[in-house]
């Protein structure tokens, strides 16, 4: 039976004090198929992001602390729907699953905006779902300072922003420039499965589900498509569960099948024997 492992996203809400929950990462990991699946679903958090975060929330420490279970051979399928979060530690995130020797296989149910679009090009292999949404965008921050604080972080924007690119160009058509790249992350661009084609190598899945996603990131982008607008939460809510129990239902439904055909075998053996 799959063996699976939940981590839960939180940030503390300025005004009001409390602690709320903006997502989580599910790790679920079949023992004896030795192929494991990871879940971003949610805003990509971490320690490191100033005073939002509390200082336990360190997604990029959970990703590492689970890699090292592995046997660094097992394969990880990684399934994306996500609105984005910190880059930092997205990009943390990339560099820790690219390390990774296993095969990687991304999927896109739902979104992988902003620094969640990075990580999912960590994979070897990518199928974007029909109705899928991805988003590129020029690197956001908070500043507070004098002008020489906003010139140096300026400067680590355009850094940021630079090694964002140099992810993105790893796994463009051919014919695609850093130029063009980089003019359509400058204009917030938002793909569907068709246009993500016309300028990156991805894999379209015609049959697939699209799962809603929720993040608390959508107020600060600008060009967010009209499909993704007035989603009602419980609609949101709904989606996830029924996407979650699909695949638990599956999950079950395959491990009767394993174990009838086991039965089968057994009969098939004692038949051989003359039982």
């Amino acid at each position: 039976m799959p063996k699976k492992r939940r981590f839960d996203f939180t940030k503390k809400n300025k005004r009001s004090g409390k602690v709320e929950n903006v997502g989580y990462l599910d790790l679920e990991q079949d023992e004896e198929q030795s192929r494991c699946s990871l879940y971003f679903y949610g805003d990509i958090v971490s320690a490191t992001w100033e005073s939002m975060w509390y200082e336990e929330d360190r997604c990029p420490q959970d990703i590492a602390d689970f890699l090292n279970q592995l046997d660094g051979y097992e394969d990880i399928d990684i399934y994306f729907n996500s609105g984005g979060g910190d880059v930092f530690a997205g990009l943390a995130i990339y560099n820790q699953l690219k390390r990774y020797d296993g095969h990687k296989v991304g999927y896109v149910d739902g979104m992988a905006a902003s620094i969640a679009s990075v990580i999912m090009f960590a994979c070897d292999e990518l199928h974007f779902a029909t109705g899928a949404q991805a988003m590129i965008h020029k690197p956001l921050c908070m500043a507070y300072g004098n002008a020489d604080d906003f010139k140096a972080v300026i400067k680590q924007l355009n850094l940021c922003e630079d090694s964002i690119l140099d992810v993105y160009m790893e796994h463009v058509q051919e014919g695609v420039t850093r130029d063009k790249i980089q003019t359509l992350m400058s204009n917030e661009t938002w793909f569907d499965s068709k246009k993500m084609q016309q300028y990156f190598d991805v894999e379209i899945e015609e049959k697939a589900a699209v799962a809603a996603c929720a993040s608390d990131f959508f107020e600060k982008y600008n060009n967010i498509p009209e499909a993704l607008k007035g989603i009602d939460t419980k609609d949101i809510v709904d989606a996830v569960i029924a996407e979650l129990e699909n695949r638990n239902n599956a999950a079950a439904e395959a491990e009767k099948q394993r174990i009838e055909a086991e039965k089968q075998q057994i009969l098939d053996d004692l038949y051989l024997y003359g039982m």
